[in-house]
């Protein structure tokens, strides 16, 4: 597997599971890191439970890539909630916070809702820094990165006022052709963090196998653009452990 990328799961896949079962089920795979839910695995104010499951990680050769947290950008939160946040992800040992856009599509924010959004990114960026841990956006609808021109100018916005440790996620949007999938990736790449991993066309998940030649492409875009990413199976077809094996088998081999 190429060296500067890592193969992995996201938690809130099986969020049906208690984080031992879910770690049993990964060992199943020769997948390498979590991003784990704190939502469903590890909530941001049972820090107990965060350092039960980095030993737990620990004991099992597994890393975790990613907290993948519901924080959403521009809300009226108490201060302290960020603070929590990162001292979880502290705990689970994860170089990086994924938090959210908000929650308005970007059509429909004004100058002022994005200011909001920017101004909120670079504090925590800031606070997260400090620790040296990355933010990355989930790039998803309804929030500001739910098209690739918001998503871009965003980013550009945040880097320029020095926000350096944002970054944006991508995932394949089920609703466009491949053709759109594909010159959307090539436009977010400089700014690129993790992939959730996924063959879902409109309302049908499928077997990542039937998307096996997609995510080559995808892949060979990622890697010509360079840089560390980690690629984080999620949505899997009947959210059953059997068929994340084989999808796991079929991410792994798409990597070597």
């Amino acid at each position: 597997m190429d060296k500067n990328f890592k193969a992995g799961i996201v938690s809130v896949t099986f969020r049906q599971y208690e984080y031992k079962e879910f770690i049993e089920y990964t060992k199943l795979t020769d997948l390498s890191c979590i991003e784990w839910n704190s939502e469903a695995h590890v909530p941001y104010n049972e820090p107990e439970k965060a350092q039960a499951v980095r030993n737990e990680m620990r004991e099992n050769n597994l890393v975790t890539t990613s907290y993948g947290s519901y924080y959403y950008l521009g809300q009226p939160y108490d201060p302290e909630v960020f603070s929590m946040i990162l001292e979880t992800a502290k705990k689970l040992s994860a170089p990086m916070i994924r938090v959210w856009g908000g929650i308005t599509g970007s059509e429909n924010l004004n100058e002022q809702d994005r200011k909001n959004i920017i101004d909120d990114t670079l504090r925590i960026a800031e606070k997260a820094k400090e620790d040296n841990i990355d933010i990355s956006l989930e790039y998803h609808s309804n929030t500001i990165t739910d098209t690739v021109e918001s998503a871009l100018d965003f980013i550009k916005e945040v880097r320029k006022q020095g926000g350096e440790n944002v970054y944006l996620y991508w995932q394949s949007n089920q609703n466009k052709s491949f053709e759109e999938n594909k010159q959307e990736l090539i436009k977010i790449c400089p700014y690129l963090s993790n992939i959730h991993v996924f063959a879902w066309e409109n309302t049908e998940r499928f077997p990542l196998a039937k998307h096996k030649d997609r995510w080559e492409s995808y892949i060979k875009i990622i890697k010509e653009s360079g840089g560390n990413h980690n690629f984080l199976l999620e949505f899997v077809k009947g959210d059953e452990i059997g068929q994340m094996v084989e999808d796991a088998k079929v991410l792994i081999d798409l990597l070597d």
